[in-house]
């Protein structure tokens, strides 16, 4: 027959099973509150990590100011490389969004909402001596898109790719954001996006993945918000060389590039 328990044992083991359940919900707790995180529940394949915040827009870019379009960039001599299967003209259908967090409110969502985004691409321009292929960036420049009421002003600051294995890229690109009020030309609206945009390519059905993550962040750099999206990207044409693009003569554009940079041997013939 087991001892028989004293009164103060009986006690110290009611509580050493109340401390013993008290800390099975502190962990379990702990466990809900981690799989809710974003950050861990949410990853950007290949856990390629957004900037925690960005340098503050110049003065004159903030909200109030008149917008002073002298301050636009025009196109420079920017040039990347690409993996040749990346190059060629790709379009997608559909998107999936599939996580949305607000860093102002500290609300997220997993929820997965499919939308129509259709939209066609290229990339690769111009191949260099060896075969490699090249795209024109241009960075830093500025576009605009007339809205009711407002233009708005992309600052491309700047946009690289680069290649983690044979078939995966990856596209960084950040933007400064100015919506100007129309006919004042003061500006309404000032934002930053950093954008990173993972191309998975499948050689058997020549398709491409895409996750893409799009970061804002405030004039002064602080984060705004982050969404992630989704979308099969099915190729619409296969490359060829491109001289001549909106007035740009880009075969010549490219010869400079590579003389600048130290690449004479990489001119093609």
């Amino acid at each position: 027959m087991p001892e028989k328990l004293s009164d103060d044992d009986s006690q110290k083991n009611r509580e050493s099973r109340k401390g013993a359940i008290l800390r099975l919900i502190i962990l379990t707790l702990g466990m809900v509150i981690n799989s809710g995180n974003p950050a861990q529940a949410e990853p950007l394949q290949g856990r390629i990590e957004h900037s925690q915040k960005l340098p503050a827009v110049n003065k004159m870019l903030k909200p109030g100011i008149h917008y002073d379009e002298t301050a636009n960039k025009p196109m420079s001599n920017a040039w990347v490389r690409i993996p040749a299967w990346l190059a060629g003209v790709w379009g997608t259908k559909e998107e999936t969004a599939v996580f949305r967090e607000n860093y102002q409110n500290g609300m997220s969502s997993r929820e997965h909402r499919t939308f129509t985004a259709k939209s066609k691409f290229a990339y690769g321009k111009q191949v260099d001596k060896t075969g490699q292929i090249w795209h024109y960036v241009g960075v830093p420049y500025t576009s605009d898109t007339q809205m009711s009421g407002l233009i708005e002003y992309h600052q491309v600051l700047d946009k690289n790719v680069t290649q983690q294995s044979a078939n995966k890229a990856v596209v960084r690109t950040k933007v400064i954001v100015i919506k100007v009020r129309k006919p004042s030309g003061s500006i309404n609206e000032t934002y930053q996006q950093e954008s990173i945009t993972v191309y998975t390519f499948n050689p058997a059905e020549d398709q491409i993945q895409m996750d893409s993550s799009t970061k804002a962040f405030g004039a002064d750099g602080s984060p705004i918000s982050l969404t992630r999206n989704l979308a099969r990207i099915h190729r619409v044409s296969a490359f060829k060389v491109v001289d001549e693009e909106y007035g740009r003569d880009l075969k010549s554009l490219f010869h400079q590039f590579l003389l600048a940079q130290g690449l004479a041997s990489l001119v093609p013939d």
